[in-house]
């Protein structure tokens, strides 16, 4: 027998005997409840939301940023795109670093950020109260491309042992390229993730419907050059995860759509993406929907399998994430959530998974999920501000549960759900897509 020979049976014989799911990172579990598992994710987003504004508000030579002393060279990234993970051994800018330099600058944040300016510094200061600033990193922000494609940045959390990728929702109307995604909403397909395609029916074995804009922004944008956002992420990602940390999806508004979509697809990816740690976390804010009845049944799955958990909060009163609540194009189809929902109103709370049944729940869900919301005031209910306030007001309830226990809260998900079972997808579903393009990403 041959040297090459050999060592192909000696391959083959450790494969059949070692568990291949065993080499598949693995999460760690989960023990803080649900409010202290949300609220650094709304100050990841809060963080991203701000160091872009700043950034482009320098780059338009609108505001002169001041240096502190002893604060590292950044000035080049006026120019460039801001990759930290040259500084502090690779994890990026620590956020006392960040805090110092915003402080530094109080009054050139007042022209940016006008009234809100002390909420915006809050946000940090809580986290220095919380005695993390030294330990959480600011590693990249990827603005310089922000006219045409998304904005997201990459958080290294060193004391809770967690990544965060946080995507920035959407600026002025028509300033750049998010609206133009936002109003986007035919469908498209998106290739079944290859851990779950086989355990789903018929047509979602290969393909799911979701909305194109928020698609093209991660997948199919055709104005970048070279890496499209998901690989680009999932590259960046990598360079920084280590043994035992946990990964964390959120966003705001178009940001928490295209956390959804990132976090699904990268959730039940295939054998090249098995160092993501699993289950994955996407906690979002104000998303709107980003999908139809397929994709939801196919989250759903993922869920079941655990390749990810999910928790999707908003106000009562905010018409965006009722939006847009069927697909445009010729075929027009509803849109549907994904994951558990918390509704927050004024005093209050509510929790619903996807896959609450029973007429009652559905007649609950319909309306809940309405396009019929007051319009006046829209930019209040759609504020992080009002998402942070009312979770503050709401703290002793989100402290009592886990993202974990809802899962397994039978007045939260529906009996089919902790029975193993999806809900059932629209079989209109199974016609083509809207528009040119099939969108058939790779599923790896």
């Amino acid at each position: 027998m041959s040297k090459n020979a050999f060592l192909y049976v000696l391959l083959a014989l450790v494969a059949s005997i070692v568990d291949v799911s065993a080499l598949v990172a693995k999460a760690p579990k989960v023990t803080v409840n649900a409010y202290d598992e949300v609220i650094p994710m709304l100050q990841s987003s809060k963080l991203i939301y701000d160091f872009a504004e700043i950034l482009e508000e320098v780059r338009k030579g609108n505001v002169a940023l001041k240096i502190p002393h002893n604060f590292p060279d950044v000035s080049r990234f006026s120019d460039e795109s801001l990759d930290l993970r040259e500084f502090n051994d690779g994890k990026g800018l620590c956020l006392t670093q960040v805090l110092d330099l915003l402080r530094f600058n109080k009054e050139n944040l007042g022209e940016i950020f006008g009234d809100s300016k002390e909420f915006e510094l809050d946000m940090l200061e809580n986290l220095e109260a919380a005695g993390m600033t030294d330990e959480v990193y600011l590693s990249t922000l990827r603005t310089l491309r922000g006219n045409v494609a998304c904005v997201y940045g990459v958080v290294k959390d060193v004391k809770n042992k967690r990544i965060i990728v946080a995507f920035r929702g959407s600026q002025t109307p028509f300033s750049n390229r998010d609206w133009k995604s936002n109003l986007n909403a035919r469908m498209v397909n998106m290739r079944t993730p290859k851990k779950i395609k086989d355990k789903m029916d018929g047509v979602v074995q290969e393909r799911v419907l979701v909305h194109r804009g928020f698609y093209d922004y991660l997948f199919d944008n055709k104005f970048l050059d070279g890496q499209q956002r998901y690989d680009q992420i999932c590259t960046e990602v990598q360079t920084l995860m280590e043994e035992e940390y946990s990964l964390y999806i959120t966003g705001h508004s178009l940001g928490a759509a295209l956390a959804t979509m990132f976090s699904f697809k990268l959730a039940g990816a295939g054998k090249k993406r098995d160092w993501v740690p699993r289950p994955l976390t996407c906690i979002t804010f104000a998303a709107p929907f980003s999908g139809g009845s397929s994709y939801r049944a196919a989250f759903e799955q993922e869920e079941l399998d655990g390749l990810i958990r999910s928790l999707r909060i908003n106000n009562g009163e905010d018409i965006i994430p009722a939006s847009p609540p069927f697909s445009l194009g010729v075929k027009k189809r509803l849109m549907k959530h994904t994951g558990i929902n918390c509704r927050l109103y004024n005093g209050g709370l509510r929790f619903a998974h996807t896959s609450q049944d029973g007429f009652l729940n559905t007649i609950c869900k319909s309306i809940s999920n309405s396009f019929f919301k007051p319009v006046w005031n829209i930019l209040s209910w759609h504020s992080l501000r009002l998402h942070y306030d009312r979770m503050v007001d709401t703290k002793k309830r989100l402290s009592e549960t886990t993202i974990d226990e809802l899962y397994k809260d039978e007045t939260v998900v529906g009996r089919n759900f902790l029975n193993g079972r999806t809900c059932k997808y629209d079989s209109r579903e199974a016609g083509e897509q809207d528009g040119e393009s099939d969108g058939a990403y790779p599923t790896g």
